[in-house]
């Protein structure tokens, strides 16, 4: 049995499949995910799991050369704005209109769809290969859910 990372094996199988200049998004629970995509809903519950638990284990598994969020996400969403800043200090990015953002997102091979109900709690990513400086491990913490 696999003992660390990621133990979703759906989602573990997709995320093997990406590959260098691949895109994917993990979505909040309102986002238009196009018919026909392929998704996996890791959704539980409102806010179960957060947007930002699943962008810390999804950064686990894989490597991001860039990576593009809604331009309004810093006034609406700013722990997660901030937060995400941190994450990708090597990285190019843009910040879009949500329009912009959904017809960029039809070029996604995966949605993972988060349990998050926080505005504008989506991201898309760009998958990069090997590269060390935007290669790291980042700490997970989930809180206790009684």
């Amino acid at each position: 049995m696999k003992k660390t990372g990621i133990l979703n094996a759906e989602l573990v199988g997709e995320l093997a499949k990406i590959r260098h200049q691949d895109k994917l998004v993990i979505c909040d629970i309102g986002f238009p995910i196009p018919k026909g995509a392929t998704v996996v809903d890791v959704s539980l519950a409102e806010g179960i799991p957060t947007f930002m638990q699943v962008l810390k284990a999804v950064l686990n598994e894989i490597i991001v050369e860039d990576y593009t969020i809604f331009d309004f996400m810093k006034q609406y969403n700013t722990e997660y704005y901030n937060q995400i800043q941190k994450f990708f200090v090597n990285q190019t990015h843009a910040e879009v209109s949500m329009p912009e953002f959904v017809e960029l997102s039809r070029e996604a091979k995966l949605f993972i769809r988060t349990g998050e109900g926080r505005p504008a709690s989506n991201i898309l990513l760009t998958s990069a290969t090997g590269v060390k400086e935007m290669n790291c491990k980042l700490d997970i913490k989930f809180d206790t859910i009684l």
